[in-house]
């Protein structure tokens, strides 16, 4: 029972991450185009936070997907695959640490998918480890 509560809560993990990206994207043209649109006075360096920013959109996606592959993996019994969680889980906890000390409390939700995402990682892999089911 454990076992399926956390590979829930991976999952669900996995797909907060992806569509954190379409939210992400959003956010340029709500949020940091209007600001700096008519204050960057080289359309080009525009253009290459633009591209920075959706790359950076793109990730987040990639991210999910790859969660959700890897959440696939392990139920098959694969536990090769955690080391992929347990990165991006690190990535996403000092992140957001760090951004929430210099920019502000929204980026406690990456703490909080990060330690959300390696915990469940590693319950669903000891529980599979340990021939539970």
């Amino acid at each position: 029972m454990k076992r399926k509560i956390f590979s829930f809560v991976f999952l669900v993990t996995s797909i907060v991450i992806g569509l954190g990206a379409f939210g992400h994207a959003e956010q340029w043209w709500k949020v940091v185009y209007p600001v700096l649109g008519n204050r960057v006075s080289d359309p080009k360096m525009l253009n290459m936070l633009l591209a920075v920013w959706l790359f950076v959109s793109g990730g987040m996606l990639s991210f999910g997907l790859v969660l959700i592959w890897t959440w696939l993996r392990i139920r098959k019994g694969d536990r090769g695959v955690a080391v992929i969680p347990i990165g991006i889980a690190v990535f996403y906890f000092i992140f957001g640490v760090l951004s929430w000390i210099y920019v502000g409390g929204f980026f406690a939700l990456f703490v909080v998918l990060g330690i959300s995402l390696f915990i469940s990682t590693l319950v669903i892999n000891v529980h599979r480890t340990a021939g539970r089911s």
